[in-house]
């Protein structure tokens, strides 16, 4: 595979560099122009098409998200080069990894690596970022730091989701889903005109909810289920054909039961697996059978609440934009630990967040130079309450019967503020060439009031602590642009993104309680084409990127229970290729095709028990898609089969690269066909996911090493499912 991936990509190089094929024109034998459809991205706060823009950017729009059926951040992972979501099967742990850079910013006082944004405003990861794709017009995944117009989190890149817009005419849909686990999925739009040229309205809603994928024989009930609701509404203001104002509000709920972790393996010198022996209680010996013997499930919740405000308007020739938001969040967790029959730990991760966000931008052409200049101002207030939870047999084990339900753990209160300017500058010095030169100043501070109780001394005792501290960076960024032909361009381009440090809000000590800010420096080289009249449109990227003093999650080996902290940790690198081609092939046909070579390694640095660091986990060695559509024009409509296949290559579930932790090449193939009405009024779909049931690793949970539990506990995919959705336009 990946041999191949570069053969193409080489081969595409040479093709476009010519740029001898630029304006040739393409018709079918009917003399019908074929052209794949053009994509405008605003990844340079400037709406440009796909093409113009000098960043490795892969984008999907609304029919390409409804072609290929995807849902959730999970399906953009799959079809993005380079990109790879952990999905760890809750809704805040996951971790995204771009080119190699990753964080999981799995407390509430911690950031991602990978900014989440929506309709501009940043909403970061984890519990106060679920997705949901219905409703969604564009999503844009801008790969490298994206320190200068974006800022912060945003070192290993950027994905970036943009709503529909209410409409100016009346329109509405609904679709409904039924497949198998008895996933039932619902959801509608509304939008139209409320006050005809000057007030237009909108309102979504989706329901979802499927039995778990995991049986708990314990319980004799199924786990791993999925359950949630959104809903999304939006006035949009047009007073004058210069200005508007967008009100956006939304409401995000779920309750349901994940992390039904399979045992990989048990340590037998732990107390966890010698009591299961002695009372003759049943292990999970067959760690990917999708079934374990918890003796109570896991619960999660989130109640999510949002609000924005955008407004655009015009000061003489100066485009000005305005993005108020704020948005808070509610979420509980409580699961087993050991995963046993055995009333022995439990643990949970509750917090409550509320942020406030407001940019101010404005941009302008003075004579051949574009400007855009803005302010940045972000607010985030975040309890974190971690625990672990004594079980009635363990604190029997303890000899001490008074203590079961006793929780330990940590009730901290961080508060984070960061202001920001930033400026960009393209100077178009003629037709083919251009220059952009931008910067962004930070500063960020953070401060934290820390109380952790642990009146067992399991964490390493009971203290408080408060602290603050505050950094300041720079981030500059370049890049050259050239147009070979007008549909052959090529660009390079230097930037650097910037993390700031922290508190670790989590479990932990209070030696451990600080970290530093980290950075990546990134350079690359690209060439993007529209050949043969947009019938084929590629591109390609170079990079390489050198990351420093990395943040790294890891236990603290000196207490006997699992408390993760972040500390720094050496440097790294990423480099790799990143390579896109769509071909609109026949009037009928289109192919796609995806691949990414990357190496991510750290280049020094240990984990805190000494271990080396190795690879960068969540960082594939490849990855790759290959996509074919085919319509068939009938009496009553038309029939469209869409199949995919979706590769990974060889990757780390851990920064010590431990053979456990390993999950090594693998391939998931979907199948949609789909039927429409010639009314295009409606239509129904067959859809299949994972078709061959492929099991994969998606996460290690390492607590063998652990004088309780003495387990290595693993997360696996979705199995096979499939479904039919029946969907309504009007």
């Amino acid at each position: 595979m990946p041999g191949s991936a570069l053969r193409w990509a080489v081969a595409l190089v040479l093709a476009t560099a010519g740029g001898t094929l630029a304006y040739a024109q393409s018709t079918d034998s009917m003399g019908t122009s074929l052209q794949l459809e053009e994509i405008v991205v605003t990844a340079r706060k400037v709406e440009e098409n796909i093409l113009e823009t000098p960043v490795s950017i892969t984008a999907f729009n609304a029919a390409a998200i409804d072609k290929l059926g995807m849902i959730t951040i999970t399906d953009i992972a799959l079809r993005t080069p380079g990109l790879n979501y952990g999905n760890f099967g809750d809704a805040k742990l996951s971790p995204t990894s771009l080119r190699g850079v990753v964080s999981s910013a799995g407390s509430a006082g911690q950031d991602p690596a990978v900014g989440v944004y929506v309709d501009d405003v940043f909403i970061g990861q984890g519990a106060g970022a679920p997705l949901d794709l219905y409703d969604i017009e564009r999503v844009e995944v801008l790969r490298g730091p994206q320190g200068t117009l974006y800022g912060r989190s945003t070192i290993g890149g950027v994905i970036s989701l943009t709503t529909r817009r209410p409409s100016e005419t009346f329109e509405g849909s609904a679709e409904v889903t039924y497949g198998n686990y008895d996933q039932v999925r619902a959801a509608g739009l509304l939008s139209g005109p409320l006050v005809e040229g000057a007030v237009f309205g909108k309102i979504s809603a989706v329901y979802d909810d499927r039995d778990g994928t995991t049986d708990n024989l314990w319980l004799d009930r199924p786990i791993n289920d999925q359950h949630h609701w959104t809903t999304r509404g939006q006035l949009l203001f047009t007073p004058s054909a210069d200005t508007e104002l967008l009100f956006t509000a939304e409401y995000f709920r779920i309750d349901q039961h994940p992390l039904g972790f399979e045992t990989l393996r048990y340590d037998d010198d732990r107390l966890l697996p010698q009591l299961l022996d002695a009372f003759g209680l049943p292990r999970n010996e067959r760690p990917y059978d999708r079934r374990i013997y918890a003796n109570q499930q896991s619960t999660e919740t989130l109640e999510a609440w949002s609000a924005s405000a955008v407004l655009g308007t015009k000061f003489g020739a100066a485009d000005f934009t305005s993005i108020t938001a704020y948005r808070t969040h509610d979420y509980f967790s409580r699961t087993d630990t050991d995963r046993s029959p055995v009333d022995f730990i439990y643990d949970g991760d509750p917090e409550d967040v509320q942020t406030f966000s407001e940019e101010a931008r404005l941009s302008w052409t003075s004579g051949n130079i574009d400007w855009l200049v803005g302010l940045y101002f972000y607010d985030r207030s975040a309890g974190n309450n971690s625990f672990i939870e004594v079980g009635a047999d363990l604190a029997s084990v303890f000899g001490a019967p008074e203590i079961a339900g006793l929780r330990v753990g940590s009730d901290a209160n961080t508060d984070i503020r960061s202001t920001a300017g930033f400026a960009s500058a393209t100077w178009r010095v003629d037709d083919r060439l251009d220059f952009s030169l931008g910067g962004r100043y930070t500063h960020e501070r953070r401060s934290i009031d820390y109380v952790q109780t642990d009146p067992l001394d399991i964490l390493g005792g009971s203290f408080s602590l408060k602290a603050k501290e505050s950094w300041s960076q720079f981030t500059p960024s370049a890049s050259a642009r050239y147009r070979f032909t007008p549909a052959v361009i090529g660009y390079a381009t230097i930037s650097e993104g910037f993390k700031s440090g922290g508190y670790n809000d989590a479990l932990g000590d209070a030696n451990g309680i600080a970290y530093g800010p980290e950075g990546v420096w990134n350079y690359e080289l690209g060439l993007k084409s529209e050949l043969l009249d947009r019938r084929v449109v590629t591109s390609v990227a170079f990079y390489y990127m050198d990351w420093t003093d990395i943040q790294i999650t890891a236990d603290n080996p000196a207490t006997p229970i699992y408390d993760p902290s972040i500390l720094n940790a050496g440097r790294a690198h990423s480099a790799g290729m990143e390579f896109e081609l769509n071909v609109a092939a026949t009037e009928r046909l289109t192919l796609g095709f995806t691949a990414s070579l990357q190496d991510a390694k750290y280049d020094e640095g240990n984990m805190p028990d000494g271990e080396p660091l190795d690879r960068i986990p969540f960082a594939p060695r490849y990855t790759g898609s290959v996509n074919a559509a085919y319509v068939i024009p009938l009496a009553s409509g038309e029939l469209t089969l869409v199949g995919e296949a979706l590769l990974r290559g060889e990757s780390w579930l851990t920064p010590d690269s431990q053979p456990d932790g390993r999950v090594g090449d693998y391939q998931l193939y979907n199948a949609r066909l789909s039927w429409k009405a010639s009314s295009k009024r409606w239509g129904v779909t067959l859809w299949g996911k994972n078709l061959t049931d492929e099991t994969v690793k998606q996460r290690l949970f390492d607590l063998s090493f652990q004088d309780l539990v003495g387990q290595k506990l693993i997360v696996l995919n979705d199995p096979r499912t499939y479904g039919l959705t029946v969907r309504f336009d009007f």
